[in-house]
């Protein structure tokens, strides 16, 4: 549990931090990049909280196998994908070791190796810490994946724009990133990691 967490918390610090060194250290404010660099943090920061922030360890150690099964599966996805072969443990063999360890903690095998939904897990997080009247986590990380995947309600949505010209229904738009929605969004993000921080130090040193 402890690795799985740290592991979700590194990222998210991590892609924070390279947010920073844009904007505050090399002083430069991409149009796009910063929204895709935010959303990768938010959904650590997320899956981080979503381990961490049950009460019930056994729903703790449900939701660590869940992620172990993802991790095993997407890997042989990508490993069926590329044409590679694994250098490690066959997949059947890491899969069984899972649905065991279910098993021993008296948890059900078909659940842990169920669906899996990033989102489900947002929206653990707006009802955890925002008491379930927001969706804070949920839009932001929504608006960052319009952004990484290059979708245009995402940008005109979002970004400051002004005509340039216009023909008809043609119009040349200027699209620029608005620092002031940025940062919010860069704090929001930041916020959600230092729960995540919070909850892995508290889950460390209580035994709970």
């Amino acid at each position: 549990m402890s690795s799985a967490a740290y592991q979700c918390f590194t990222h998210a610090a991590d892609h924070l931090h390279a947010v920073q060194a844009l904007l505050f250290e090399a002083r430069v404010i991409h149009s796009y990049a910063p929204y895709s660099l935010l959303r990768a943090a938010v959904e650590a920061a997320g899956e981080a909280i979503w381990l961490l922030e049950p009460a019930s360890r056994d729903e703790r150690i449900r939701r660590c196998l869940k992620r172990a099964y993802e991790n095993v599966r997407q890997g042989k996805d990508f490993m069926d994908l590329s044409g590679l072969q694994t250098s490690g443990r066959p997949h059947a063999e890491r899969v069984e070791e899972i649905r065991s360890l279910a098993v021993e903690n008296r948890l059900d095998p078909h659940d842990i190796c169920g669906r899996w939904s990033t989102q489900r897990q947002l929206a653990f997080v707006d009802q955890v810490a925002g008491d379930g009247k927001e969706t804070l986590a949920q839009n932001l990380w929504q608006i960052c994946s319009g952004f990484a995947h290059g979708r245009e309600w995402a940008t005109l949505g979002v970004l400051e724009r002004s005509v340039e010209s216009q023909v008809g229904n043609v119009v040349q738009v200027r699209l620029s990133s608005s620092t002031d929605v940025l940062l919010n969004m860069l704090y929001a993000a930041t916020q959600l990691t230092a729960r995540a921080k919070a909850l892995y130090d508290d889950r460390r040193t209580c035994h709970r």
